[in-house]
Parts: C-alpha cells; sequence; structure tokens
C-alpha cells in the first residue's frame, strides 16, 4: 500500500456484535464503509471463476437452475458439515479483497475508510488494513440480535459462532475495541476511535 492511499479501519466481530450498526455511525459521520459480506454476496453470483469453484466444492446444486446462488441450501449442508465454512470463505474472500482494493483507489478526501468484514482479526487482516476495530458483545446479546433480524435463520447460530474466531483471537491485536452489549454507550467509544484515526474533531465535520 503506498502513502498516497486512504488509510483503511478494519471492523470486525462475531455474528450479532453490532458491526453494522457500528459502520453506520461512522458512514453518518462521512466515512465510506466497504461491506465485506455484501460484495461477497455479488461475487458469488457474478465472478465466474468463483462459481466454478464453489460448484467444484459444494456441487452444482450451490446454484439454481438460473445460476443464482442458493444459500438456502448451503447454508443447510454447513449444517451438516461445519467445516465447508473456512474452505468457502477461502474461495470468495481472496476476490472480496481484490474489490476492496480498487474501492480503496477510488476514493478521495477522506481522512479513513471502514473495511466491515466478519472474519478478519489481528493475524490474518489483509495488508489493506492499518488499523483494526473489534466490536465485543456478550453472547445472549447477540443471539437476541440475530433473531430480531432474521427470524428465519436456518443454520444454528452456534454452529456459525464457533466457525468464527474466538473472542480471545478477535481482540488480540486490535487497535481498538468497542463494548456493544446491552448496558454500554455507543457513542463516546466512536467518538474517541474517529478522533484518534483522522485526527480530527467531529465539529468541523458535522458542520
Amino acid at each position: 500500500m503506498t502513502n498516497s492511499l486512504i488509510p483503511f479501519i478494519g471492523v470486525t466481530g462475531g455474528i450479532g456484535s453490532g458491526k453494522s450498526m457500528i459502520c453506520r455511525i461512522f458512514s453518518c459521520l462521512g466515512i465510506p464503509v466497504f461491506e465485506a459480506d455484501k460484495e461477497a454476496k455479488i461475487i458469488l453470483n457474478e465472478n465466474e471463476m468463483v462459481k466454478k469453484s464453489i460448484k467444484e466444492l459444494l456441487g452444482n446444486q450451490a446454484y439454481t437452475d438460473n445460476e443464482v446462488y442458493n444459500p438456502t441450501w448451503v447454508r443447510a449442508i454447513i449444517k451438516e458439515d461445519p467445516t465447508l465454512i473456512p474452505l468457502i470463505n477461502s474461495i470468495v474472500h481472496p476476490a472480496v479483497r481484490q474489490k476492496a482494493i480498487e474501492w480503496q483507489l477510488s476514493q478521495k478526501n477522506k481522512p479513513f475508510l471502514v473495511y466491515e468484514s466478519a472474519l478478519i482479526h489481528g493475524k490474518n487482516k489483509p495488508e489493506i488494513i492499518t488499523k483494526l476495530i473489534v466490536i465485543k458483545a456478550d453472547k445472549t446479546d447477540r443471539i437476541k440480535r440475530i433473531h430480531m433480524r432474521d427470524t428465519s435463520h436456518t443454520t444454528d447460530i452456534n454452529t456459525i459462532m464457533n466457525a468464527q474466531p474466538s473472542e480471545a483471537t478477535y481482540s488480540e491485536h486490535a487497535d481498538f475495541i468497542i463494548e456493544n452489549s446491552h448496558n454500554d454507550v455507543i457513542w463516546p467509544q466512536v467518538e474517541k476511535i474517529y478522533k484518534s484515526v483522522s485526527g480530527l474533531t467531529l465539529g468541523s465535520t458535522l458542520i
């Protein structure tokens, strides 16, 4: 990464930790957010090399007759074999990160950018990410949030949680940690990080 590129700040944490909410706050402050999970869904449907690799791993049923990715079927087989999750990620995530680099190059005149992903941590973060924000929340709060946003979740939540990095792995080498359980106050934590990373005062950005 060259010095001319705007810094990329990673935002990560387990499912239900509140990453999207934190990223919306940064977005309201004028910070562009690259949503890795959303980009992954696009890539799964549009990147022919990725589609070919997914079919080789999971079978042709991973896609419908119209060549549309079939997440319901994939979630069902993941429930039976959670070891497929890292294998799927190893196919999709390199393509996602290439898109992130292209997106980063297109951004101008921002103090920093945010890269949102559930699977990055201190030991595996891409070189494009200069600092890492980890969102933490109690497991009960995380499960409650998942059920609130998706009452039809077909994959066992504990299966997904167990397949993701542990809380200790997320927290190790984190540059910033945001506590986001039920009684935590979020804004002061975000404000402190914004000021630390950008070197700007929020008053000048909100006028």
